[in-house]
């Protein structure tokens, strides 16, 4: 057992502006790989059929009864994007470079994070979306940027004025790193604004045991669950008391995986995660499915090696992993889950290869789903305000677009 601190190193393109109402345009993907497999597991019955704009179409559970006869913001039954007001709300100076996640500062209204993957930023928008919106590009080129901040692939925000992000990377990415590639995981910071840079000195802790994580979760306070690409599981990571701006602490950190090698990522293609209440909920991209993780059913095992970080590291075996939604058994079919969010009772879910959005109920039923109509690789990383608009990054239009019924 030995550890290796995180030292210093050095080192966008965008698209966007204007505003759809009704419609949704988009060209050329770059640097999108995305292949899916089916897979198994619990198959959903529950089909939407398309209504003819009255919103009175519907879903229907394995017993042939009615589920749910629309979400607004879905379209309303209808899954037509001319029924869902569409507005764009970033612009080209905004440096938006393959944006993979966003989500709303707790407690600031407007305040938007949005992750780059492919230029080691984060963009910081105030008033979002309002007559005001300014946006502030956060890339940490002489500070180490691309270790801490390696090709970010989502964010979630604490409740104790940090959040974490999770890199979708697996290299050596700063001088002293094992040639494998192993020495990445998830990145602690600062949530002040004022003082995150994205790079070495406003990080407040990393851990070293998941490269290509491909979506983080929070739980409670320096408590999170990361989707791991490398290991194909669900891993827990808990940074404890961090080690401070800066730092190279990590011993007291403490990461404990769950379904090893049960889950699997696609290049370049974020998968999500959410909690609610005791299950973990996961958009299991590589596998086509929605899975839901009890972490209470699992019990302590081996030892994981290597340890970087000198922390204590196990295995849980025997964690009961559920598949909620089978995307092969819908129709249409989700074929690659990535971006994941819980509103008002519903899963929404993005599928990047179609450019479909979905919602499910908390069983895995199908209630509704949407062509936004965007070409493949966009649709990636969504969130609610408080009005209940669904924001929804394009990473191949390098765009942030909010979605809201439509009026009248």
């Amino acid at each position: 057992m030995f550890a290796l601190g995180c030292g210093d190193d050095g080192g966008g393109a965008a698209d966007g502006g204007g505003t759809e109402s009704g419609s949704a345009s988009a060209s050329a993907s770059e640097g999108t790989e995305a292949s899916a497999s089916g897979s198994s597991g619990t198959t959903q019955d529950a089909e939407a059929s398309t209504g003819d704009g009255s919103g009175e179409s519907g879903a229907e559970d394995s017993s042939g009864g009615e589920v749910v006869s629309g979400i607004p913001v879905l379209g309303d039954g209808t899954h037509d994007i001319a029924n869902v007001e569409v507005e764009i709300i970033s612009a080209p100076e905004d440096g938006l470079n393959f944006p993979s996640d966003l989500e709303f500062k707790p407690g600031v209204p407007g305040e938007l994070w949005v992750t780059n993957r492919e230029d080691h930023s984060i963009v910081i928008y105030e008033d979002a979306g309002g007559a005001n919106q300014v946006a502030d590009k956060r890339q940490a080129t002489f500070d180490n940027g691309p270790h801490f901040l390696a090709k970010p692939a989502s964010l979630a925000f604490g409740d104790n004025g940090a959040f974490a992000t999770a890199q979708q990377e697996r290299a050596a990415t700063q001088p002293g790193d094992p040639e494998d590639g192993s020495f990445m995981g998830p990145t602690l910071w600062t949530a002040d604004i004022d003082v995150f840079n994205g790079g070495h000195t406003s990080h407040l802790d990393m851990l070293h045991n998941s490269p290509l994580s491909s979506g983080i979760a929070h739980e409670s306070e320096n408590t999170y669950w990361v989707f791991d690409g490398e290991h194909g599981s669900l891993t827990r990571y808990k940074f404890n008391n961090d080690h401070g701006l800066g730092g190279t602490d990590h011993t007291d950190g403490e990461i404990y995986r769950y379904a090893d090698a049960q889950l699997a990522h696609v290049p370049s293609i974020p998968s999500h995660v959410v909690l609610d209440g005791q299950y973990v909920y996961a958009a299991d991209s590589g596998n086509g499915r929605i899975v839901r993780l009890d972490p209470s059913t699992a019990a302590e095992g081996n030892s994981i090696i290597p340890n970087y970080d000198g922390c204590r590291m196990n295995y849980m075996d025997g964690a009961t992993l559920d598949t909620l939604v089978d995307g092969a058994a819908l129709d249409p079919p989700l074929t690659t889950p990535s971006g994941l969010e819980m509103h008002d009772g519903v899963l929404f879910t993005t599928d990047p290869l179609t450019g479909r959005i979905y919602g499910f109920d908390m069983d895995g039923n199908l209630l509704d789903w949407l062509d936004t109509g965007l070409e493949q690789g966009a649709v990636m990383g969504l969130a609610f305000d408080e009005d209940g608009n669904m924001w929804v990054t394009d990473a191949a239009e390098n765009q942030i677009r909010r979605f809201s019924p439509a009026q009248g």
